[in-house]
């Protein structure tokens, strides 16, 4: 009994092992060091107190650049949790074609970001862009501060699209049959069973794919590098990609570690958040 006790910790070892060293350690020595003066080698000169993050706050582009990560959170939130919560409605059936929309909607996991980064770049643009041609239009669509945002968004609903349509599509599958049969019984037509039923029951993993969503759209950063590198005019320039020109091209580390501790706990709070409920 003692050895089927503890085997499950030691599969769970080499897990925990790197998580600690890759993960848990680095962070906690990033939030010890974000509260003291330290040159850019990483050599502490002094306590800094909550002095890195005020200092933050008083730049205008890192004031700039929250508002445009909530911007971008505003606009890619509903749009994705609407898109991927309609396919999963439409496909929660099995069927015999039905199998062909489920990969067509899986497709967007089976690339890299940076491929389909690089894809959406050409298709939008200059003025003779795949998309003009087929709209027959002739916008610029990536330089302009406007369109800029929204073919962002665009992109990242695309690259979101495949994980949440899988779990949203994974939860209707899961529901009790019994509970479909029992109001088919009672002549629930097709959309009582939906609204009274089916998604009353995915409700929970709804809420997860929700945060998730929210989370990655909080933490954004390479889709803003590969698009539209924060322009034009540093319009889609968001909290990360603030935080990449900081710490790696102007090797503030004072400001990179302040800004990771916060986004570290912000991705903390939204995951428990998540978490909890899908267990209520």
């Amino acid at each position: 009994m003692k050895g089927k006790t503890i085997q499950p910790y030691l599969l769970l070892l080499p897990a925990i092992l790197l998580a600690v060293a890759f993960s848990i350690a680095p962070f906690m020595r990033s939030l010890v060091l974000s509260f003291f003066r330290v040159t850019q080698r990483g050599d502490i000169i002094g306590f800094a107190g909550l002095d890195n993050f005020a200092s933050l706050f008083r730049d205008g582009a890192f004031r700039a650049s929250i508002v445009h990560t909530i911007a971008f959170v505003v606009l890619f939130l509903p749009l994705n949790t609407f898109l991927t919560l309609l396919a999963a409605t439409l496909t929660r059936r099995k069927t015999r074609h039905g199998v062909v929309f489920e990969y067509i909607f899986f497709t967007p996991l089976a690339v890299s970001m940076a491929a389909y980064a690089m894809i959406f770049s050409e298709m939008f643009r200059g003025r003779v862009s795949i998309v003009n041609r087929i709209f027959g239009t002739e916008m610029m669509w990536l330089d302009s501060p406007a369109t800029a945002m929204a073919t962002l968004v665009m992109l990242s609903v695309f690259l979101d699209f495949g994980l949440d349509y899988i779990l949203l599509l994974s939860a209707y599958r899961s529901i009790d049959r019994s509970m479909i049969e029992a109001a088919e019984i009672d002549g629930a037509g097709g959309a009582r069973m939906l609204f009274s039923i089916e998604l009353p029951q995915i409700r929970p993993m709804l809420l997860v794919t929700v945060f998730m969503a929210a989370k990655d759209a909080a933490l954004i950063s390479a889709p803003v590098m590969v698009l539209t590198q924060g322009g034009p005019f540093r319009s889609t320039e968001t909290i990360m990609y603030y935080y990449y020109l900081e710490a790696f091209r102007s090797a503030n580390v004072q400001a990179g570690r302040a800004i990771s501790v916060m986004m570290v706990a912000l991705s903390v709070l939204l995951m428990a958040l998540a978490g909890r409920k899908r267990h209520e």
